[in-house]
């Protein structure tokens, strides 16, 4: 049984109970999300007493809604983990950016795309723009980290996963960049990769950490509220054991390659083993991710951002390898890191 907290409240709520008039909140549930993308009901108590006599009746309820709690808050960690990662590693050189309607056109300048590009921040102000201009062509990348973080933070979580491939996408908004020659790169017309994740048994929902590229911003949606909002054309979905199924490692060859391609490849994996390890150690210090997941929210925020700040530590140390070395290509193709 979680325990319940006081809470003044000007509406008189009504013990689950006995139904005498109650101050005390279930924390397990409070404020969790439901499976339609709302929040669940509020769960009152007048005593301990009454909590503990109810427990067997609320427990199935309030279990559910921890495990959508925790799969979001693992999601949205994931997300902006993601996003700090690729603020280090932004492969674009841009000249400029221009809101136009619906479209947020990126255009690109004459440097070769690399790993070490600078943040554009003087461009990209917006927070929007800034998720969206990351998010672009990078769906695919994106399954390296997700899949590696989630699965660390969901150990406690029983749940099933399958990848989705989206032929054609609905958005709000899109990005297109302008390449040097002219040539626009839309990634509305290209297809689009997500997870679905299925949790207490029946409930799917989609995880899509670079939706910002299409203008939608939240990590995790019911499955289908995403169909209707997201979806114009529905392609293959591919059941996995295991998240670690989809890990696409680079093969050996890489080794003996160069160019963008190989070496953005080659770091995924490595940035990608990184964020693994970082969970592991993090854990070492802090405690385990069941725990900080149940965590109020405030405390959870607090917790969310040492994490973060750890992997980015970690990161940093692998980017300024490849900034020390005499020939950043050679070290980043090196795949133990």
């Amino acid at each position: 049984m979680v325990p319940s907290t006081e809470e003044a409240d000007e509406t008189i709520n009504l013990c689950a109970h006995c139904r005498n008039s109650a101050t005390q909140l279930c924390n397990g549930c409070h404020t969790a999300p439901d499976a339609e993308g709302g929040r669940v009901e509020s769960v009152w108590y007048c005593s301990t007493k009454c909590q503990k006599a109810d427990w067997r009746f609320h427990k199935y309820d309030c279990k559910k809604a921890q495990a959508r709690r925790s799969s979001v808050r693992a999601a949205e960690t994931a997300k902006l983990a993601f996003f700090r990662l690729y603020k280090q590693i932004f492969d674009l050189d841009v000249l400029g950016v221009e809101a136009k309607g619906d479209t947020l056109y990126v255009r690109e300048g004459p440097n070769d795309r690399s790993i070490l590009n600078p943040f554009p921040s003087e461009h990209l102000k917006d927070e929007q723009d800034k998720q969206a201009a990351m998010a672009w062509m990078n769906c695919g990348c994106s399954e390296d980290y997700v899949q590696v973080l989630v699965e660390a933070m969901l150990q406690h979580v029983p749940f099933k996963v399958a990848e989705v491939l989206i032929p054609k996408v609905k958005y709000l908004r899109r990005v297109v960049v302008i390449e040097p020659n002219g040539h626009e790169s839309d990634s509305s017309k290209l297809e689009h990769v997500i997870f679905r994740i299925t949790i207490n048994e029946d409930e799917d929902f989609a995880l899509d950490v670079t939706s910002a590229q299409f203008g939608f911003y939240d990590a995790v949606t019911p499955w289908p509220s995403y169909q209707q909002t997201r979806i114009e054309t529905l392609g293959r979905i591919r059941p996995l054991k295991h998240l670690r199924d989809s890990h696409r490692l680079p093969s050996k060859d890489f080794s003996s390659k160069r160019g963008w391609d190989a070496t953005r490849k080659a770091l995924n994996g490595q940035f990608a083993r990184i964020f693994g390890s970082s969970a592991k150690s993090w854990q070492v210090k802090n405690g385990t991710f069941s725990a900080m997941l149940k965590l109020g929210e405030e405390a959870f925020c607090e917790r969310q951002g040492e994490l973060l700040d750890f992997i980015d530590e970690r990161i940093g140390a692998r980017m300024k390898q490849l900034q020390d070395a005499e020939d950043p290509w050679k070290e980043a193709l090196r795949l133990e890191v």
